[in-house]
């Protein structure tokens, strides 16, 4: 019965963690951005939202290590570009309901 209780405990301490990621307007926007299969960096993302390119890595680098997004291998130095995850369907769900 305790096994069961921590399983639980810990899918919803997860999901908390997830929307607090996906709440972020910024991150939001940055994921609307990638869910047509576009494959983009910092500066392209910057550009386009009219923010600043440091600010955007911060935030895709967070998206990256959330598993929302994936890195697309690329010739070093160049800086990493990002892609939709498709494991990340809990993702899109949420970025769904934030649109309603």
């Amino acid at each position: 019965m305790a096994k069961a209780e921590d399983a639980r405990k810990h899918r919803e301490r997860q999901w908390r963690r997830r929307r607090a990621l996906m709440s972020h307007p910024l991150r939001r926007r940055i994921c609307r951005l990638l869910l047509d299969g576009r494959e983009t960096g910092a500066d392209e993302v910057a550009a386009e939202l009219e923010e600043s390119a440091d600010k955007i890595a911060y935030h895709l680098r967070l998206l990256f290590r959330r598993e929302v997004l994936e890195a697309v291998p690329k010739c070093r130095p160049a800086p990493p570009c990002f892609r939709w995850s498709p494991e990340a369907q809990w993702a899109r769900k949420l970025l769904d309901e934030s649109d309603r």
